[in-house]
């Protein structure tokens, strides 16, 4: 009897282990190799604002996006960002290294040439849209934004 309670024991102690393993993999970040590379987007603005960007995704978790934003006198600001990237939970994570605590989440799916993202958690944006969605196809991208 002895022996069939720590064989019990020993089979309950092994199934808790391996759903704690099961679990564990399921919300590791991990990179999706279908967004690595380069992406390039553009977005007008309703006052005129032309923003335009090029991120690079790399396999080691990091990115960079070069901004050009034509305002609507013709002046034109230009600058970068860098940080790191990565999926957990189905959900695509982006931060930038220099100023961000926490990053933007978005949820994502693919197609053949394009990624949409929408946006999940964002400080900042979140207080500017109800709603918002990227369409990154590489070299060609549309964002769109419903109020």
């Amino acid at each position: 009897m002895r022996i069939v309670k720590c064989f019990i024991t020993w089979l309950f102690l092994i199934a808790l282990l391996g759903s704690e393993v099961i679990s564990s993999i399921n919300h590791r970040e991990f990179m999706d190799v279908k967004l690595i590379g380069v992406w390039a987007g553009e977005y007008l603005e309703k006052e005129g604002t032309l923003k335009k960007w090029i991120q690079t995704r790399n396999a080691d978790g990091t990115y960079t996006i070069d901004f050009s934003y034509r305002e609507t006198d013709g002046g034109v600001k230009r600058f970068s960002e860098s940080g790191r990237w990565w999926v957990k939970d189905k959900l695509f994570h982006e931060m930038a290294l220099m100023d961000m605590q926490r990053p933007d989440i978005y949820r994502y799916r693919l197609d053949e040439k394009c990624v949409y993202f929408e946006l999940v958690e964002d400080e900042e944006l979140m207080d500017q849209f109800e709603d918002y969605s990227l369409v990154i196809p590489p070299f060609l991208t549309e964002v769109k934004s419903r109020s």
